[in-house]
């Protein structure tokens, strides 16, 4: 009995001085962490916090709140959705065991704590859909274990911290609507061999697309449309061989695009709208791209003819040519693309019939075919698609009769044939369409509208 007496004196005297320079982390850290967390929320209206965040009872029973059960240390907070309006407290940052960070789609107002970046174990940060401002802090790059992140929908502004492009195990980063400048740099996936997903649509960031894309081999989602990127797509996109959602809308681009350097035959979407594009569309497009459900090459400079593969496209959605300078007709085998729901050809040069085997197309919504050199008859099999709304076929060389079929129609509320070459009556059929909400005829040889 001495003996551990002495032993516990010795180990007292020894200890009073160093043990007093070790930090003492445990579960009350997390809770004066999360207590302050608390105080910066204004407004909840659900009074999750007022009610249950007390102090004094167990905090790992809190709303919101995962604990591990080893250490009873708080490894995931999750408030999203709870309308709740503050600040984010400094104090977060202390929660030294968070895996899992989740206060999105709140009222989160004012700058994101530089202390968060103290978060080693951290996974998971989304704090998407809420006002945050000011910019993202270089202490993310501290984040060496984190997999994802999404700000997305916040009012951040200043440039992306070149940092966190050297975190190698990221795997989504969504950054997607907020004020973002600034550009990309050079070197962007020399150090993210996981990233499967990066999305910076809708900021402001300029410069060219980086060429180093191309080092993202896992990546399946890349978002950069509605910025100021300059330039062209860099061939070497072509090389991320699982690539499968390409979005480069809205920005400064020209130039061809590499349709012949895309290697990667599970695209499913590729949006390059609004751009100066200029040149061709490969022939074989759909031979290369069999899984495409989403094509927009709208608003560019293409002169070409429609691509003659393009009925392979056999999952296609939405087909948008609109707005180039496309020529030549229609393939007459465009009605093998039976899943089509918008078919957009507005305002080029295309010309000929529209092919009637546009009647197989029985999932078609929207038929935009304005502003071209179409000719021939308006085709009867139109009236037969179960689920058209929109017939915009106005501006063009149509001639011939207006086909009493349309009148079979249970579901045209929108019928633009104005501006043909269109003769007789109008079938009194066009007026059992009950759907039928705007009906133009102007312009057109119709006895109707002859002049006496």
């Amino acid at each position: 009995m001495g003996k551990i007496k002495n032993f516990l004196l010795f180990l007292s005297a020894n200890c009073l001085g160093a043990c007093a320079a070790i930090p003492i982390i445990s579960s009350s850290t997390d809770e004066y962490a999360l207590l302050a967390f608390k105080a910066k929320i204004t407004q909840d209206p659900y009074n999750i916090l007022r009610k249950n965040w007390t102090k004094g009872t167990p905090f790992c029973n809190w709303i919101g709140i995962t604990c591990s059960q080893r250490h009873q240390r708080v490894k995931a907070l999750n408030l999203s959705s709870k309308r709740l309006k503050g600040t984010i407290a400094k104090e977060v940052g202390n929660l030294s065991f968070l895996i899992s960070l989740d206060i999105s789609n709140n009222n989160f107002q004012g700058h994101i704590p530089d202390e968060l970046g103290h978060l080693r174990r951290l996974r998971g940060l989304y704090m998407q859909l809420n006002a945050l401002s000011g910019q993202i802090s270089e202490s993310f790059g501290f984040l060496n274990g984190i997999e994802e992140l999404f700000l997305y929908n916040n009012s951040l502004t200043g440039p992306i911290p070149p940092a966190i492009f050297n975190i190698s195990s990221f795997q989504v980063i969504d950054l997607m609507f907020n004020f973002l400048g600034g550009s990309l740099p050079t070197d962007i996936c020399n150090n993210l061999p996981n990233l499967e997903s990066f999305n910076v649509s809708h900021n402001r960031l300029g410069g060219q697309i980086p060429a180093s894309f191309s080092r993202c081999s896992e990546i399946k989602f890349l978002a950069l449309s509605y910025n100021e990127f300059t330039g062209g797509i860099p061939a070497e996109i072509g090389n991320i061989t699982g690539l499968q959602y390409l979005y480069v809308a809205k920005n400064n681009l020209t130039g061809e695009v590499p349709f012949r350097y895309f290697n990667f035959s599970s695209l499913v979407e590729l949006q390059i709208a609004g751009n100066g594009f200029s040149g061709s569309v490969p022939h074989d497009l759909c031979f290369k791209h069999p899984e495409l459900e989403y094509l927009n090459l709208e608003l560019n400079q293409l002169h070409c003819q429609i691509p003659s593969s393009i009925s392979h496209c056999s999952a296609m959605d939405t087909l948008d040519l609109g707005q180039n300078k496309f020529t030549g007709n229609v393939p007459d085998n465009i009605g093998n693309m039976s899943m089509l729901r918008n078919l957009v050809i507005g305002r080029n040069n295309v010309t000929g019939f529209i092919p009637p085997s546009i009647g197989n197309m029985s999932r078609l919504l929207i038929l935009m075919m304005a502003w071209n050199n179409f000719s021939g008859r308006i085709p009867p099999e139109l009236g037969k698609l179960p689920i058209l709304e929109g017939v915009f076929i106005h501006t063009n060389q149509f001639t011939g009769e207006i086909p009493p079929e349309l009148g079979q129609s249970s579901s045209i509320g929108r019928l633009y044939m104005q501006s043909n070459k269109i003769i007789g009556e109008i079938p009194p059929s066009i007026f059992n369409i009950s759907t039928l909400r705007k009906l133009s005829l102007s312009e057109t040889q119709l006895s109707s509208f002859r002049k006496s």
